[in-house]
């Protein structure tokens, strides 16, 4: 996890792994710091949800071309109409999911500030 600290007047990003918390930089101001801290959160956090859909792909290969030709057929038999509701749901679901992911994460990146490291 990557946290934004405040440590002896320094704006500092930190890796923590649970054991040890490592800092690695110095920023000079805490929003910026918040915001660095933040953003190598979210990149890890979408390096680690695309390696869990690739390993899913690698070992179950039957069943996730099963799905997706059942997601097709399902689309294929839709009118144009409901194809647009559809998509409309989900990308209303989307948004919502990604908007409590970022709040979550901004929420981690941040639960140090209080306290020294």
């Amino acid at each position: 996890m990557y946290k934004s600290v405040i440590k002896e007047g320094k704006y500092l990003v930190i890796v923590a792994d649970g054991v040890f918390d490592s800092p690695i930089m110095e920023l000079p101001t805490e929003e910026l710091a918040d915001k660095v801290a933040f953003e190598l959160q979210t990149a890890w956090d979408q390096g680690e949800s695309w390696g869990a859909l690739q390993m899913r792909k690698e070992l179950d290969r039957e069943r996730v071309s099963k799905e997706i030709s059942e997601i097709f057929f399902k689309a294929k038999s839709m009118s144009q109409a409901e194809r647009e509701v559809h998509k409309e749901k989900k990308h209303r679901r989307q948004e919502r999911v990604e908007k409590v992911q970022q709040a979550r994460r901004w929420q981690s990146v941040l639960s140090w500030k209080k306290h020294d490291v």
